[in-house]
């Protein structure tokens, strides 16, 4: 999971900074944008990311953006004076997003900061207020963004269905607590299983399409790797997501948004991003507040019934 981070300064004595941190599968660089200051015909300030029509003078700053995920962003919908801070959600699926001060001079804040919302999946939703209460007043905020709802809890109706075709046997080569790349919260959990490459891989249970990452075409040890994975992000009924990691390069078969069903074709197996050699990445996810957490689960054995991952285990599906 990639860390975003944006910075903002805005020119003259109403200073204002930024710096927001979003936590999320995948991010991609954003152009900066120029800010532009000057005053108009009364003698009022102005600050626009369009130059202004007349030829009055301008004070012109860069704002640097890099990193900017793609498919989350705080905007502002007031004026710089009066912000009014509103994120807006383009994944489908809900992200919880914290907003606190950093400096807050001369401005209230409503709600008070910190301050954290849910906004639902391909939703704008206003989260605070900031307001002058003085003159010289200037403030600056952290933003940190975690997708999935932390009111979700793990329900599944059955066991996880391994996620190949039934009748195929796939070794697992890393499971709970692998030593090798399972120790973070977000993979203690997981499972990698050798699926050969070009092995179709299929749900593990229903759910909705909440992101897509399919433009990576390398893998391998070097930490710069660990971003560049393909995948699938499936988020259940019950709030909790499962990813599906390593996929083969222009392999995916499913859309943000579209429904699945238990068994679907998703994406043909890879040995994208971080990775010794061809294998899927199984993990179930939750935000466990503002951290994103893998939690166990089992997979349905010949008799339905759960069984826990393994590693050096043959997992059969039926």
């Amino acid at each position: 999971m990639r860390i975003a981070r944006t910075r903002f300064q805005a020119p003259g004595p109403t200073a204002i900074a930024l710096l927001a941190v979003l936590a999320l599968l995948e991010s991609q660089p954003a152009l900066g944008k120029k800010l532009y200051k000057y005053q108009d015909a009364n003698g009022a300030w102005s600050f626009t990311d369009r130059p202004p029509a007349t030829g009055v003078p301008v004070e012109i700053s860069q704002l640097a953006v890099r990193d900017l995920p793609a498919r989350i962003s705080i905007r502002n919908r007031g004026t710089p004076e009066t912000p009014v801070l509103a994120a807006i959600n383009d994944y489908y699926g809900p992200v919880e997003v914290e907003i606190s001060a950093e400096v807050l001079k001369n401005m209230r804040a409503e709600p008070p900061l910190p301050v954290r919302v849910v906004v639902p999946a391909r939703t704008e939703l206003t989260a605070v207020t900031l307001k002058p209460i003085g003159t010289r007043w200037s403030y600056g905020y952290q933003v940190r963004a975690v997708l999935g709802d932390p009111a979700a809890t793990h329900r599944p109706e059955q066991p996880y269905a391994p996620p190949f075709a039934p009748g195929q046997r796939f070794r697992i080569s890393q499971a709970f607590d692998g030593g090798f790349s399972h120790q973070h919260p977000q993979s203690r959990y997981a499972v990698d299983i050798g699926l050969p490459l070009g092995t179709p891989v299929r749900a593990a249970r229903a759910g909705t399409i909440m992101e897509v990452a399919g433009d990576f075409f390398d893998g391998g040890t070097d930490p710069k790797y660990q971003s560049r994975a393909n995948a699938v992000r499936v988020l259940h009924d019950d709030g909790t997501m499962a990813v599906y990691a390593h996929l083969h390069p222009d392999s995916i078969q499913v859309a943000p948004g579209q429904r699945v069903k238990r068994g679907t074709w998703l994406a043909n197996s890879g040995n994208t991003g971080f990775s010794t050699g061809p294998h899927l990445h199984f993990a179930i996810q939750r935000n466990a507040g503002m951290e994103l957490v893998s939690i166990p689960f089992e997979f349905a054995g010949s008799d339905g019934e759960g069984i826990t991952p393994v590693a050096g285990m043959l997992l059969t599906a039926y």
